[in-house]
Parts: C-alpha cells; sequence; structure tokens
C-alpha cells in the first residue's frame, strides 16, 4: 500500500484558542505549502463538518488537539499519520545529508511520507480542499 496514491486530510480548528495549537497549525500548513503537498482540510469548528470531525478523532484517538493528519487510501481507508511534531520531525529529517539518508532507508522524509500524495483520486472528495 506504501507504493499507492494517497489523500492527505488535515484536521485544523480555525476556532482554537490555544496559542501553541494555532502556532502548529499555521506553520504544518506552511510547511505542506512549501513541499508543494497537496491537502484537504477539515476545520473541527464547522458544524458542517462535525460529523467527519468525530471520525477522525475516533480513528486517531485524540480529540480537540490539533492539527491532525491522515491518509485516505483508493480503497476508502483512513488511518492517523500523526500531529504536528511528527509533521515537523518528517520535515527536518529530509535535510539530513543525502549519504546519511541512502545508508538509513528507514528514515522518514518528506518524499518517503508524502511522495504518493495525490489531490484527488479522480473523482469528488468529501474533503474541504486545502
Amino acid at each position: 500500500m506504501a507504493d499507492q496514491k494517497k489523500l492527505l486530510v488535515v484536521l485544523i480548528s480555525k476556532g482554537v484558542t490555544d496559542r501553541q495549537q494555532a502556532s502548529n497549525q499555521d506553520r504544518a500548513l506552511f510547511i505542506l505549502k512549501a513541499n508543494k503537498t497537496p491537502y484537504h482540510t477539515v476545520d473541527g469548528m464547522d458544524p458542517n463538518e462535525r460529523e467527519r470531525r468525530n471520525q477522525l478523532f475516533a480513528i486517531s484517538k485524540i480529540r480537540g488537539n490539533y492539527p491532525q493528519f491522515f491518509f485516505i487510501h483508493q480503497d476508502g481507508s483512513t488511518h492517523f499519520i500523526g500531529n504536528f511534531e511528527e509533521i515537523e520531525n518528517v520535515n527536518e529529517t529530509s535535510n539530513l545529508p543525502k549519504d546519511v539518508l541512502e545508508q538509513n532507508p528507514n528514515i522518514l522524509t518528506w518524499e518517503r511520507v508524502f511522495g504518493n500524495v495525490v489531490e484527488n483520486f479522480g473523482k469528488e472528495n468529501v474533503t474541504s480542499k486545502g
């Protein structure tokens, strides 16, 4: 499944009041855009997205902590990737020297984790575009 195309969904909250979470959200979206990684957002504060938010909370088993990251696979399955810290770590390890990365193929880099993320599967998606 690692080589199959997948969608990236970012669970955010436009009404988050915690400064650290707000900062992490902004930074995460900046990292995604800087890496030209397509993503879709689900706003946890939007009443119209409450059901989807609750589905994602059930998958991650983390409530009320933003941002959260998920992959949706072509078979419709969704899995939790992690929170901001995991995404930030992947971004940082991508800058390790090439020889270090070649000698350590288990190090998660941006290309290894997000290289096969697509904007859509060629049909309308149920999430909001980010």
